[in-house]
């Protein structure tokens, strides 16, 4: 996983970016921890995702600040 970059600035691109990197990454590594039962690849690899759903709730809530008119209020 050379190219998932831990934290990152909240734009577009990197979000893009992380994005295709992350599933080439759960692609492989997720796939093989998996199936070997590897408890110490299997940790590293959630955190991992740990680190990805905080970065996109981060971006999220920027988005929800930059542009309030695109929030849905019944979601």
């Amino acid at each position: 996983m050379n190219e998932y970059q831990l934290g990152g600035s909240l734009s577009l691109i990197t979000a893009l970016g992380k994005t295709k990197a992350f599933a080439e990454f759960l692609q492989t590594r997720m796939t093989h921890a998996v199936e070997t039962e590897d408890p110490a690849e299997l940790h590293y690899l959630l955190a991992q995702l740990d680190d990805y759903h905080s970065y996109m709730w981060r971006y999220y809530k920027k988005l929800a600040k930059d542009r309030p008119e695109r929030m849905d209020p019944g979601v």
